[in-house]
C-alpha cells in the first residue's frame, strides 16, 4: 500500500510539473503572437536576401498559409524560449533523488544542453542558410522564374533547426554515456567508422533531399563527435 501511495505521489507531482510547463509555454506563445509576422520575416530574411539576385519571390499557394506559417514559427520560438523553464522543472522533479555530485552534473548538463541547442539553431541561421540558399538560387536556370511557397520553406527550416539543434547535443550525450559507464571511450573510438555512416544517414533523414544539406549536417556531427570524445577523456 505504501508503494502505491509513493507511486501516486510521484504521479501527482509529475502531473503538476507538466501542467506548469504547458501553462508557461502558452503564456510565452501568447506573448509572442502579436509579433508573429515580424518573427516570420526574421526567419525568412536569409532567403529573401538571396532571392534579390533573381528578383524571386515568396508566395503562398493556400489562403490559410499566410496565418499558419507565422503561427508555427512563433510556436517553435516559444518552445525554444521556454526550454530553460522546462529544464528547471525537470531538475526540480528529479533533484530529490540525486546525490550532490549528480545534482551538479545534471545542472551543467541542462545548462550546456540549452546552450548547444541554441548554438545549433544560430549555426543554421547564420551559416547553413546562406550556403544552401545561395547554391540553389545561383543554379536556377535563367529562363526559370523562382517562386518559393512559404509552407515548404517553413517545413525545411524547422527540420534544419531541429536537426542541427539535436546534432549539437552529441558531445553531451557522449560525456554522459562515458561518465555513467554506459559505454567505454575505447568502444567509441573503435566504432568511429560506423558513426560516420550514422552521421550521413541522420543528415539524409533530417535535411532536404540534396547532398549539400546532408554534408553540411554530417560534417559538424562528426566534428562534435570528436569534441565529445576529447572532453570525455578529460
Amino acid at each position: 500500500m505504501s508503494r502505491l501511495n509513493i507511486f501516486f505521489g510521484h504521479f501527482l507531482e509529475f502531473r503538476s510539473t507538466l501542467i506548469k510547463l504547458l501553462i508557461t509555454y502558452f503564456i510565452i506563445f501568447l506573448a509572442m503572437m502579436p509579433f508573429a509576422n515580424e518573427i516570420y520575416y526574421f526567419f525568412s530574411e536569409p532567403l529573401l536576401a538571396e532571392l534579390i539576385s533573381l528578383n524571386g519571390t515568396v508566395i503562398s499557394t493556400k489562403l490559410t498559409s499566410t496565418f499558419i506559417v507565422p503561427f508555427k514559427i512563433t510556436a517553435y520560438c516559444a518552445f525554444i524560449t521556454s526550454l530553460p523553464f522546462l529544464f528547471f522543472q525537470i531538475w526540480y522533479f528529479i533533484s530529490p533523488g540525486l546525490y550532490k555530485r549528480e545534482k551538479n552534473f545534471v545542472i551543467l548538463l541542462m545548462f550546456f544542453g540549452f546552450i548547444l541547442f541554441l548554438a545549433g539553431t544560430l549555426f543554421v541561421y547564420f551559416l547553413i542558410f546562406p550556403i544552401i540558399f545561395n547554391f540553389f538560387i545561383s543554379t536556377t536556370p535563367k529562363d526559370v522564374e523562382l517562386m518559393i511557397d512559404i509552407s515548404s520553406y517553413l517545413q525545411m527550416i524547422i527540420a534544419l533547426f531541429l536537426a542541427f539543434g539535436l546534432a549539437f547535443e552529441v558531445p553531451l550525450v557522449l560525456i554522459t554515456a562515458v561518465k555513467f559507464n554506459w559505454i567505454k571511450i575505447k568502444t567509441l573510438e573503435k566504432n568511429r567508422p560506423y558513426f560516420i555512416v550514422v552521421a550521413f544517414v541522420f543528415g539524409a533523414i533530417f535535411t532536404p533531399p540534396d547532398i549539400i544539406s546532408q554534408v553540411l549536417l554530417a560534417v559538424p556531427i562528426l566534428l562534435l563527435y570528436e569534441l565529445g570524445l576529447f572532453f570525455s577523456k578529460k
